[in-house]
């Protein structure tokens, strides 16, 4: 009889049909075998009430809770407080998988507003490396062109301090001369040297005179 009601509950029907009434995903497996299980449990006990109720033509219905004074033996529930006390049950596995489903839908709005708020940090510091990085070569940039401009000005200044350094000493020399001096050096321009240069006597031709 076990075997029976565990063939006709365990099918593809009766779970679909379990997962549809507690509006459960497969994704959640506890939660589905929870109210498979729970399912199978209201068909054993109908059946079992069932045959019981066909074997005893007679018997005196008791109560769901046993008195204090009992000690064993076999209890006969009637089939209304059974029924209501698997209504009982049922719904507080109704109320217990509605408050797991309410508790597994809050903490899985915390996890996406914790990722959301890891992703944002994410971001913000991807941004700021971008951004010192940026700043990190504009600044080369401007230390390389200073250096570069600095560099040309040296190598102009090295360029035009010889042609300066003539042109004072030339300026400087024709302050130094006096009149006389300059008087003389003309005058002995005109004069024909008698003498070379290791102390030989020159003689000018007629013609050169």
């Amino acid at each position: 009889m076990f075997m029976a009601a565990w063939e006709v509950s365990f099918k593809e029907k009766t779970i679909l049909k379990a997962f549809k009434a507690t509006s459960l995903s497969p994704l959640q497996p506890e939660l589905s075998i929870r109210s498979v299980l729970a399912e199978h449990e209201n068909v054993r006990l109908k059946e079992a009430l069932i045959n019981e109720r066909q074997r005893r033509k007679q018997g005196k219905a008791l109560p769901l809770e046993a008195e204090e004074e009992y000690h064993g033996g076999a209890v006969f529930w009637s089939l209304r407080k059974a029924e209501e006390e698997q209504r009982q049950l049922q719904k507080a596995e109704v109320a217990r998988l509605r408050e797991e489903k309410k508790q597994a839908k809050a903490q899985a709005k915390q996890v996406r507003r914790e990722a959301r708020a890891e992703a944002r940090i994410v971001r913000e510091k991807e941004k700021a490396e971008k951004a010192a990085e940026q700043a990190s070569r504009a600044a080369a940039c401007r230390t390389q062109q200073r250096l570069q401009n600095a560099l040309k000005a040296t190598q102009k200044g090295n360029k035009m301090r010889p042609k300066a350094a003539a042109k004072a000493a030339l300026k400087n020399r024709v302050v130094a001369e006096p009149q006389g001096s300059r008087e003389a050096s003309g005058a002995a321009a005109g004069q024909e040297p008698s003498q070379s240069r290791h102390g030989r006597a020159i003689k000018l031709l007629a013609k050169y005179r």
